[in-house]
């Protein structure tokens, strides 16, 4: 499926810049898993960023990308198609655990949505997933979480890629983003919140059970500090313009979407 401006994805241009903090909580449910610990090994050490962001790039061309969204969709399909284990249930793990985590941000950072748009952004990703060859996606919200939960119970375990990409969180290699994350130049003094507002958002959203499986601590103190975070992305972003706060391609797609309702 190819999504459009009558979608809630666009409408809304789905994630903003910010939301993205939450996509380590989505990683680290994926690497998790041993098949995929496995295919990227010591990936995120190397370059904490660069494998985000073609996650990234990837998405939004699925996403918003129009006559680009099958394109990227067959080539997603072939480069995965190399890995060692990769079957559907490994795609629908991963396509499962990145719309949590970006409803997970959406509900944390932004105004709460209607149920009834939640379901129908679920069901706009689901039907993207097709383009994949996911075909078994849970049918609705309820669905999902009783999915999530059962993986999480039975298949996910401590692997060397969780510990790979809690080091990467601590940007200990001074690589900087893409610019179209952080202008290099202000990257220094972005670096140390940085690391510690990805750390702290991975873990504290991640569900309790998977957090204990995966033996991360978390305390009361870490809550308070992950909720002021929270404030204070939610009052940065009322005040950013919306140019700003969204990447290119979704603000594109959000702009479409109001003049076609117009």
């Amino acid at each position: 499926m190819t999504l459009g401006p009558e979608s809630v994805t666009w409408r809304l241009g789905w994630y903003t810049r910010f939301e993205l903090v939450v996509l380590g909580r989505g990683v680290l449910m994926q690497v998790a898993h041993p098949v995929i610990a496995a295919a990227v090994r010591d990936g995120y050490r190397a370059d904490p960023f660069a494998r985000l962001t073609r996650t990234i790039t990837s998405s939004q061309l699925r996403l918003f990308g129009g006559e680009q969204a099958g394109q990227e969709a067959e080539r997603l399909v072939r480069a995965h198609a190399r890995i060692p284990g990769a079957d559907e249930e490994l795609f629908r793990w991963v396509h499962a655990t990145s719309f949590d985590s970006l409803l997970t941000a959406y509900r944390l950072l932004r105004p709460r949505l209607p149920a009834i748009h939640e379901e129908r952004l679920y069901r706009e990703w689901r039907e993207t997933g097709e383009s994949l060859g996911i075909r078994t996606m849970p049918g609705d919200l309820t669905a999902l979480r009783e999915y999530l939960d059962d993986v999480v119970a039975t298949q996910l375990k401590p692997t060397d890629g969780v510990d790979g990409l809690l080091e990467a969180f601590q940007l200990r290699t001074g690589k900087a983003p893409g610019a179209e994350h952080v202008p290099s130049a202000l990257w220094p003094l972005v670096r140390p919140v940085a690391a510690q507002v990805l750390p702290d958002f991975a873990v504290g959203t991640l569900p309790e059970a998977l957090r204990a499986k995966l033996g991360l601590e978390w305390t009361d103190r870490d809550g308070r500090r992950l909720r002021r975070w929270i404030r204070m992305i939610r009052v940065v972003s009322a005040f950013l313009p919306a140019s700003l706060l969204h990447y290119p391609m979704p603000y594109r797609a959000m702009l479409s979407a109001r003049s076609s309702r117009a």
